[in-house]
């Protein structure tokens, strides 16, 4: 017997906004930094250089995105000038 799938069975996910991509998108490119600048240590970990700086970042990156995801496409004036910051930060080393 085959069961079908009525409409209230299937969910449907909220559309993803243009400043979720884009906060995605920078987030997998400090994790590309990342992982280009770590140095093994002596005990076979990795240190990244000024990583409490990279650390802090990512956090607030992280929080952003939880704070702005599906409110809309608009971010405040102040997160994006340091979103900008942290894409040429970021972005740029990486290719």
């Amino acid at each position: 017997m085959v069961s079908q799938v009525t409409d209230k069975q299937t969910k449907t996910f909220p559309k993803e906004s243009s400043i979720t991509k884009k906060l995605a998108h920078l987030k997998v490119s400090m994790v590309r930094y990342a992982e280009v600048k770590r140095k093994p240590t002596r005990n076979g970990n990795y240190v990244l250089r000024k990583g409490k700086q990279w650390s802090a970042d990512f956090k607030w990156v992280l929080q952003l995105e939880s704070l702005y995801h599906g409110l809309g496409d608009t971010l405040s004036q102040n997160d994006m000038k340091q979103c900008n910051k942290l894409f040429r930060r970021y972005l740029g080393y990486v290719k």
